[in-house]
């Protein structure tokens, strides 16, 4: 059975935040693996050598951003064929009635956004994930939760964190990207790809 990690966190808003006071639950990791680590799992395993593991592995990662450079999607699959990741390029950008009539001088004294008011400079691009139905559902079926003491001092270090010891997510949760993808799959339903985590 999994065995993971929460801590309850507290919520108090500022003059500048919305929602009320509140708690809520993070996940927290106990270590990350690295590609050396994937690879001596794998070696031990009794598939190929150590060195050989992890240069595949780094060469993944590397076509993996190549790909999504190109705007396509990549579907890492299991051994039977389904689904387990999904990493796809998405967006975020829009400008609304109050941008336009806040901004006069810049959209001509217009009241009524239109599309061709969103241009491409205004978009913001990163990559997005979602985790096949089947391997998410089995995770939720086996895990066993422990509650354990906010510590960050011992939250392994994140390389592409702003702030080492960051477990959790911008939702706070550490779960599944939800920040949207519109057709190319982001959020929970999966879009296109339809291997995303169903939203309840």
């Amino acid at each position: 059975m999994a065995k993971v990690k929460y801590r309850v966190r507290e919520f108090t808003p500022t003059a500048n935040q919305s929602g009320g006071h509140s708690f809520y639950a993070e996940a927290v990791v106990d270590n990350i693996i690295t590609n050396n680590e994937l690879a001596k799992k794998i070696e031990a395993r009794g598939v190929s050598r150590r060195a050989e593991i992890k240069a595949v592995l780094e060469m993944a990662a590397e076509i993996i951003l190549e790909e999504t450079a190109e705007n396509n999607r990549i579907q890492l699959e299991s051994g039977d064929g389904g689904a387990l990741l999904s990493i796809y390029p998405t967006c975020s950008g829009s400008v609304s009635d109050k941008d336009v009539q806040a901004n006069p001088e810049k959209y001509n004294n217009a009241q009524v956004a239109t599309e061709e008011m969103l241009t491409a400079d205004m978009i913001a691009w990163t990559l997005g994930a979602t985790v096949g139905r089947k391997f998410a559902k089995q995770f939720a079926m086996n895990k066993q939760a422990m509650k354990v003491e906010y510590n960050s001092s011992q939250e392994p270090a994140d390389p592409d964190s702003e702030q080492n010891g960051n477990s959790g997510s911008q939702n706070q949760g550490g779960g599944t990207n939800d920040n949207g993808g519109g057709d190319n799959g982001g959020g929970y339903d999966g879009g296109d790809g339809g291997e995303g985590l169903d939203k309840d």
